[in-house]
């Protein structure tokens, strides 16, 4: 009896751990929520934000504490034992080699068709190159940014879409897939035909000097990340949409003309283009 109490004492419960940090994380974490019980969740720490520079809690921490979710912060160098595979949605933390190496697998997903267009702005660029498809990727981290083997793909048509609806259909897609993800697979190596992405800066949400495509692939690229802008009547206007059809208020580029639906004029809220220019006269 006494080496049967000495056993179940120090057994370890194994849990699923997830590791987010921002907004994109949620559709994750809210379908792994519903399929696994005795989820773990580690974000970080609160940052300071707003012209105040008040503390505020990131998405992920206030999605656990509405949904009672265990939760913590990252510690580099704590040892998550009780791990039993982890995965790993926009996070904005690199893990250490010794950290990979001691734990539990951790999977990261990807939202590329690795191992094209690795790196920060899988979606994005996607877009920007005009590609037709692209999807997402759930692979093993190892000590390499996204090269690890890949246990789970799937695809969706992209062409003309804006990242927000790629977002959306890539979250859909994942909370169909999961029931048949299988977290234990070897998966497969990567080839070696690979492409890379990058971060943006501001220029490059900027549509002075492009063309007519070129602005509007931007701008459907960006409507995330950005938006997208222009310099229009000596001020900066965000543009967040467009129209494929000519109608009467439009912005000319240098081969064309682009048509904008909603915009964010400099110092105002969101509005028609066609308000804006009508605010114009």
């Amino acid at each position: 009896l006494f080496v049967k109490y000495q056993l179940k004492d120090f057994l370890v419960i194994e849990r699923k751990y997830f590791f987010g940090s921002d907004e994109r994380s949620l559709p994750f974490l809210s379908s792994l929520n519903n399929k696994y019980e005795n989820l773990y969740v580690i974000t970080l720490p609160p940052n300071k934000k707003g012209r105040g520079r008040k503390l505020m809690l990131n998405p992920v921490e206030e999605f656990c504490i509405k949904n009672n979710l265990l939760c913590s912060y990252f510690d580099a160098d704590k040892h998550y034992e009780d791990m039993e595979f982890a995965i790993v949605a926009s996070f904005a933390k690199i893990f250490s080699k010794n950290f990979i190496a001691t734990h539990a697998p951790l999977f990261n997903i990807h939202l590329s068709l690795l191992p094209k267009l690795r790196g920060p702005t899988p979606v994005e660029t996607a877009i920007l190159n005009n590609e037709i498809e692209t999807g997402y990727t759930i692979f093993q981290i190892n000590e390499n940014t996204d090269t690890g083997n890949i246990i789970f793909q799937n695809k969706i048509k992209i062409q003309n879409k804006y990242a927000s609806d790629v977002y959306q259909n890539i979250y859909t897609l994942f909370n169909n897939d999961l029931p048949s993800i299988n977290f234990f697979s070897n998966g497969i190596e990567q080839d070696n035909n690979y492409s890379t992405t990058s971060k943006f800066i501001k220029k490059d949400f900027n549509l002075t000097s492009c063309t007519v495509d070129e602005a509007k692939n931007k701008i459907r690229a960006f409507d995330t990340l950005g938006p997208a802008f222009i310099l229009f009547n000596n001020k900066y206007l965000k543009i967040h949409s467009y129209s494929d059809e000519e109608i009467t208020s439009r912005i000319e580029l240098i081969d064309g003309f682009l048509y904008p639906l909603k915009v964010t004029p400099e110092g105002k809220r969101m509005m028609t283009f066609t308000d804006y220019i009508r605010g114009l006269r």
